[in-house]
C-alpha cells in the first residue's frame, strides 16, 4: 500500500506540470489578442478628416446613375432553347415540343377558318330560307289568281251558253261556224243536247265534223301525260 502511494506522486507531479504549461500558453494567447484590439483602436482613432476625401469620393461614385440591365430586354432574355437545355430538355424534346406548338397554331387557324366558313354557310342558308317563303307566298298568290281568273271564265262561258240556247239554232249555227275550236268545244259542252243538237245540224258541214271529233276525243280518258297536261291546262 505504501508503495502505490509513493509511485503516485511522481505522476501527480507530471500533470501538475502539465496543467501549469497548458495554463501559460492561454495566458499568452490571451496578451496576443489584447495587443492586436489596441493596435485597431489605435488605428480607427486618427483624425477623421483622412477618411474624408475617400468618403467624399464614394459619395460621389454613389451619386451618379447606375447603368442596370432591363429584365424585360429580350437580347438579355435567355433564348427558348437555351432555356429548354437549362430544364434539362433534349434537343429531340425541344423539337417534339415546338413541332407541337406549330401544329396548334396551324389547328387555330383551320378552326378559325371553319367557323367563318360555317358562319358563311349559315347566313347563306337563312337568305335561301327567307327566299323560299318569298316564292310561296308568291305561288300562293298566283294560285289565288288563277283560282279567281277561272272562276270569271267559268262564269263567262256559263252566259255565253245561255245566250246561245236562247237563240235560233241557224243564228247560232252560223256564229259558232267562226270560232275558234277551243271556244267552240268549251261552250258545246256546256250546253243542253237539244239546244247543242239543233244548232250543230244548222252548222257548216266541215266546222260541224270538227265540233263532233273535238267533243269525242275530249270525252276520252287521255293516252299520254301530255295530252293529260294540255287538257287540264287547256280553257
Amino acid at each position: 500500500m505504501a508503495k502505490s502511494q509513493v509511485r503516485l506522486l511522481p505522476v501527480l507531479g507530471i500533470v501538475a506540470a502539465g496543467l501549469f504549461a497548458i495554463k501559460a500558453v492561454s495566458i499568452a494567447e490571451a496578451a496576443g489578442e489584447m495587443a492586436s484590439n489596441n493596435q485597431q483602436q489605435a488605428a480607427h482613432s486618427q483624425p477623421a478628416h483622412s477618411e474624408a476625401a475617400p468618403t467624399a469620393n464614394v459619395m460621389q461614385t454613389s451619386a451618379e446613375p447606375i447603368e442596370t440591365t432591363d429584365a424585360t430586354d429580350p437580347e438579355s432574355c435567355p433564348a427558348p432553347d437555351l432555356l429548354a437545355e437549362q430544364a434539362g430538355l433534349s434537343q429531340y424534346e425541344i423539337q417534339v415540343l415546338r413541332s407541337l406548338a406549330e401544329r396548334r397554331e396551324a389547328l387555330e387557324v383551320r378552326e378559325a377558318s371553319l367557323d367563318t366558313r360555317e358562319m358563311t354557310i349559315s347566313a347563306a342558308e337563312a337568305r335561301l330560307d327567307d327566299q323560299i317563303a318569298a316564292l310561296q307566298t308568291l305561288e300562293s298568290s298566283i294560285e289565288g289568281l288563277l283560282g279567281q281568273l277561272d272562276e270569271q271564265n267559268e262564269a263567262q262561258l256559263a252566259s255565253l251558253v245561255t245566250i246561245y240556247q236562247a237563240m235560233r239554232a241557224d243564228d247560232a249555227a252560223r256564229i259558232f261556224n267562226t270560232l275558234d275550236d277551243e271556244l267552240m268545244l268549251n261552250i258545246a259542252k256546256r250546253m243542253s243536247p237539244a239546244p247543242m243538237a239543233a244548232i250543230l245540224s244548222s252548222m257548216e258541214p266541215e266546222r260541224a265534223r270538227t265540233l263532233t271529233t273535238l267533243m269525242a276525243t275530249r270525252s276520252e280518258p287521255p293516252r299520254t301525260v301530255a295530252e293529260l297536261e294540255a287538257r287540264t291546262n287547256a280553257p
